[in-house]
């Protein structure tokens, strides 16, 4: 007889895993004991990764049933980090069930799974089709509405067959999801999303790693960022948002489809599907500002106020006990209501590091600080094209201060060249415009559109110099961004030039002198590089160079113990690589995965920050 144990440590709470552990107190054939771990740093809140646990004691030919049972049942979850089966000498588990959100369960536990999956969701099966079907292990039946109930396998034959001869089909029983076999008329910022009808041929439409196929396949059915096989005849744009079938009625028309050869199809619409990142070698999530209203809880240190709102999250603390000091339960909720502008938002100017302090003790909150007091010694680095992109430190009294943020950029490209034509790169700038007169234009022709002091913006214009826009189609600075990126990702040199980012003084903090960071660009590509991926990837491997030379001068003057990452241009996959490679080697790098890159955590950090120009009533 031996005791064993099953582990599954994932980077956040994953419901079904809870669900499944609860369920598994109903295995008659051993004595089980289930339970959850926290195993973060300081083992005092929520935040940081979490294993479910089952315990039972039996023979070895039913320790190996259930083994069989266990494995098939856990399915792969997006957070999964580690998973194990070790003997222990006396179980920590009980029979209490596991609490698990029952507003997370509305989109986070799977619609289907292994055991009813292949009877709803593949043709050769007589239950193909079959909506309602009733499965004992995901019950994936309760999350249909009555009119999902109502679909035949018919119906969803003659949706598909509208979709191939009438055009886009808008599918009213799922969410009035949109379909299309053509590309959607998108509004500014927004990537072209595809829905996966055919996963057999993913690797013939797109270049993915391993870990990006497991989170396609995943419970949570995310969208991934992918960039599309090189000269692709029919994938133009530079990189694409796609997901598998996430729901019983997407699952069966997306076989029906793929029975008609139809590979993917052009979606839009609130498919509610999270958008992950990944970052410091794990998954995070960008952000949870299209999903549905949901509601987190942990475990929480103490926090210098109460209750705020962000841009449609509410961040609240209570104390769990008064005899506990310093811990207490936070609850972040989307309001669905409130989507607009909040006092932080507005009084954060460019002076301002309201934001990126929230950002900063957020992260933190994984497991590295159990009071305000502790958060010391850290730095953040928060790249976004929501907000402000900057540094921020914080000293070893939990003083802020800022010391970089990017510059606003100009907003047209006759200004862009103006300026640096003003500028000591007026010669390799009059050699390009000699050189390459088409690129030329074509920069001259680019607009900017809001926030322009981010990465986005200077990747775009970027692109432009090193002669990605080829056709004559003007695009957007989001295309352009997207194409330097995919662009970098197509680079596997070991060598690559080296991009100035030199900073400049003024009068409160440290910025960049772009001029000279595409006046470099510049001199590479009149100097006969005409190599576009070395380029693309020389701007992201030298900016992580430079951002390890900046947080090394940090560490001489403060002491840095931590630098905590966040921001949604955190979805550069190239860029995270470079920061991982350049900055983890010399610093602890961190990643509060428990909250969004850039939604919610900037809610909960606020509660953080010290009254500067946050509002408390924002």
């Amino acid at each position: 007889m031996k005791n064993i144990r099953f582990d599954f440590t994932c980077s956040r709470q994953v419901p079904l895993y809870a669900h499944l552990c609860n369920q598994y107190l109903n295995y008659d054939a051993l004595n089980i004991n289930i339970g959850c771990d926290a195993q973060h740093h300081l083992g005092q809140d929520d935040f940081g990764p979490i294993t479910y646990f089952i315990e039972a004691k039996g023979e070895q030919a039913q320790l190996e049933q259930l083994a069989d049972a266990i494995a098939a049942d856990f399915l792969i979850s997006t957070w999964l980090i580690d998973s194990g089966i070790n003997v222990i000498d006396e179980p920590q588990g009980s029979k209490i069930l596991l609490p698990y959100s029952q507003s997370d369960s509305h989109h986070a536990i799977a619609a289907f799974c292994q055991q009813c999956y292949p009877l709803i969701g593949d043709n050769q099966s007589a239950k193909f089709g079959t909506l309602d079907l009733v499965c004992p292990c995901c019950h994936g039946e309760m999350q249909l509405t009555p009119a999902q109930k109502a679909l035949t396998l018919s119906d969803i034959k003659t949706m598909a067959q509208g979709l191939l001869t009438q055009g886009p089909l808008t599918l009213a029983a799922a969410d009035e999801l949109q379909l299309s076999l053509t590309p959607f008329d998108l509004p500014l910022g927004e990537r072209p999303q595809l829905l996966i009808c055919n996963p057999n041929t993913l690797n013939a439409h797109f270049c993915l790693n391993d870990a990006q196929v497991l989170a396609l396949s995943s419970i949570e059915k995310p969208l991934i960022c992918a960039r599309p096989t090189q000269e692709h005849d029919k994938l133009s744009a530079p990189l694409y948002d796609i997901c598998f079938a996430y729901s019983r009625v997407i699952l069966v028309l997306t076989e029906v489809l793929r029975q008609r050869g139809v590979d993917w199809v052009y979606i839009r619409g609130q498919h509610n599907r999270s958008k992950l990142a990944w970052v410091e070698g794990a998954w995070a999530q960008l952000t949870s500002y299209d999903l549905p209203p949901i509601t987190k809880q942990f475990t929480a240190p103490e926090p210098l106020r109460d209750e705020i709102s962000f841009l449609g999250f509410k961040a609240q603390w209570q104390a769990v006990k008064k005899s506990r000091a310093h811990q207490g339960t936070l609850t972040v909720q989307i309001d669905p209501l409130d989507k607009g502008e909040t006092a932080i938002e507005r009084l954060a100017s460019a002076e301002d590091h309201s934001i990126t302090d929230a950002a900063l003790f957020a992260t933190l909150l994984n497991g590295k600080f159990t009071s305000q007091k502790q958060a010391k010694n850290a730095a953040a680095i928060y790249l976004s094209h929501s907000h402000p992109s900057q540094i921020v430190t914080c000293d070893n009294k939990g003083d802020t201060a800022l010391f970089f943020a990017l510059p606003t950029l100009p907003d047209n490209g006759y200004e862009i060249f103006h300026q640096l034509d003003s500028s000591p790169q007026k010669a390799v700038a009059q050699k390009f415009k000699s050189l390459f007169p088409e690129d030329y234009l074509k920069l001259l022709s680019l607009k900017l559109h809001g926030r322009r002091d981010n990465l986005q913006s200077l990747w775009a214009i970027a692109a432009i110099l090193i002669g990605l826009n080829k056709d004559e189609e003007t695009h957007s600075q989001e295309w352009l961004s997207d194409a330097l990126m995919a662009t970098a990702m197509r680079y596997h040199g070991a060598n690559a030039p080296r991009i100035d980012y030199p900073l400049t003084k003024g009068e409160a903090h440290r910025s960049l002198n772009w001029c000279k960071t595409l006046g470099t660009v510049l001199s590479f590509r009149v100097a006969g590089n005409d190599d576009p991926s070395q380029l693309a990837f020389a701007m992201q491997d030298s900016l992580a160079d430079y951002l390890a030379n900046w947080l090394e001068h940090i560490d001489l003057n403060i002491g840095v113990h931590n630098i905590a990452l966040a921001g949604n241009d955190l979805a550069n996959e190239t860029l995270c690589k470079r920061i991982r490679l350049r900055l983890g080697k010399n610093f602890p790098l961190v990643v509060n995965r428990s909250l969004d890159l850039d939604g919610d955590n900037l809610a909960v950090g606020a509660l953080y920050v010290k009254q500067r120009k946050l509002n408390e009533q924002a």
